[in-house]
């Protein structure tokens, strides 16, 4: 889930009273040991929260701990579902002593630990992909980078001392008191001006710093900012499947009722929150529409192929020459839900996939006149270094997602010249 959702959820753990330990993010030496306990042939996720899990085992659990590890699990066309049965495997096989998992399941929209619990993770999830977005445009626009990170870094623990408090009044202060000292950071340029680039795909490898290869930084030293698609998408999209009935599990009348609750404060703290962090002046405060992403895929993929593939989809069409100027699609080697998102993609990313999601928006296509391809790449990852062929794709990306911004920088201009015109 990335570093700051990872601590972000951990938190909100402790202030339910569990003893609940963020595990730092995955390197080499982690990707190593995943390896020596797999096949390989498992997908890059497993393979690092594996190694992630022994690591501790072996070099923090005390023998007389007992320790739960977290593991979500869904169902779909994923090998995802099959993380907590491979890992209790290898528990078994190991004899591990005094190791365990414990999961929440897509099925039932991860309820489980009540209501409480969800509102409080809720609060992690909006916060920490409000603030990995913020935290790109950072790297890629401040005037002193290592000054603002240092910055970054320091708000960010106030945060997570918040959310272990579990009180959103003080959360939301903190918010403020983040935002305002945000705003004072130096930039080189307005954060409109700044090219930003889509990052979508499964959603472990699109937020994991080692899965990814580090492409927010890489990106930044281009001048490009990183909007990484939010953790948030896939939570309000088991919701969507729970509402359409597309998933095996069938709620009572009580749980639908607490599940219509659920989603009733969902709404009201996901626009509270972004409205509080959008005042930082670095990220749009256009609400997640997770409906509308879904039906600019659906002429495309099935609403009833459950799984990260329409999302993705969706995702890329929406944003593009809207919010962002390319998209790169990331997911682990051999994921067919990725492969199944890439295939699509490369033919429909062009001037008429896009305005087949807005076709009476002018503007968008008289932005699109002399355009037909845009800017989109598709990376798989198995932890490793970027081969040279997806770095000269990248630099290649790079340069056409540049015109397409300064394209779009140029409608915007003529747009507000039009408007004081009138």
């Amino acid at each position: 889930m990335g570093k700051l959702a990872t601590e972000s959820l951990a938190a909100v753990f402790r202030g339910i009273g569990f003893n609940a330990i963020a595990f730092p993010p995955s390197d080499e030496k982690i990707l190593k040991l995943g390896r020596a306990n797999t096949s390989c042939k498992e997908c890059l996720p497993l393979i690092l929260t594996t190694g992630t899990l022994l690591d501790f085992i072996h070099n923090e659990k005390k023998d007389d701990d007992i320790l739960v590890y977290f593991m979500l699990t869904g169902s779909g066309p994923c090998r995802f579902g099959q993380y907590q049965i491979f890992m209790e495997d290898l528990v078994r096989r190991q004899e591990i002593p005094n190791v365990a998992l414990f999961s929440l399941t897509s099925e039932n929209s991860y309820a489980g630990l009540g209501n409480d619990f969800h509102l409080k993770a809720w609060w992690g999830v909006i916060v920490s992909d409000v603030m990995e977005d913020i935290r790109s445009m950072l790297l890629a626009n401040a005037v002193d980078v290592e000054s603002a990170i240092k910055t970054f870094n320091e708000e960010w623990e106030l945060i997570v001392d918040k959310f272990e408090k579990g009180d959103f009044s003080q959360l939301e202060t903190q918010l403020f008191q983040t935002t305002q000292r945000i705003r004072e950071i130096p930039l080189k340029r307005p954060p409109e001006a700044v090219p930003t680039v889509s990052l979508v795909g499964e959603i472990f490898v699109r937020r994991d710093a080692l899965s990814r290869q580090y492409l927010t930084e890489r990106l930044a030293k281009k001048g490009f900012a990183t909007i990484c698609s939010p953790i948030a998408e896939w939570a309000l999209y088991t919701d969507y499947l729970v509402d359409k009935g597309l998933v095996d599990y069938k709620m009572s009348k009580r749980e639908l009722l607490t599940f219509f609750i659920k989603k009733r404060y969902m709404a009201r703290y996901k626009k509270r929150i972004k409205s509080i962090l959008a005042g930082s002046g670095l990220i749009h405060s256009e609400p997640l529409n997770i409906r509308s992403i879904i039906n600019n895929a659906s002429p495309y993929l099935s609403i009833n192929l459950t799984g990260e593939a329409i999302l993705t989809v969706g995702s890329a069409l929406t944003e593009i020459a809207s919010h962002t100027c390319g998209v790169i699609a990331i997911g682990p080697f051999g994921c067919m839900p990725n492969r199944m998102s890439e295939a699509l993609l490369s033919e429909i990313m062009n001037r008429d996939g896009k305005l087949a999601t807005d076709p009476n928006n002018k503007k968008l296509r008289s932005m699109l006149t002399d355009i037909d391809d845009l800017p989109f790449l598709a990376i798989e990852s198995d932890g490793s270094p970027f081969p040279q062929l997806i770095t000269a794709k990248l630099e290649s990306f790079c340069l056409r997602a540049e015109r397409l911004h300064n394209k779009m920088l140029e409608t915007r201009s003529r747009n507000k010249a039009r408007l004081h015109s009138q």
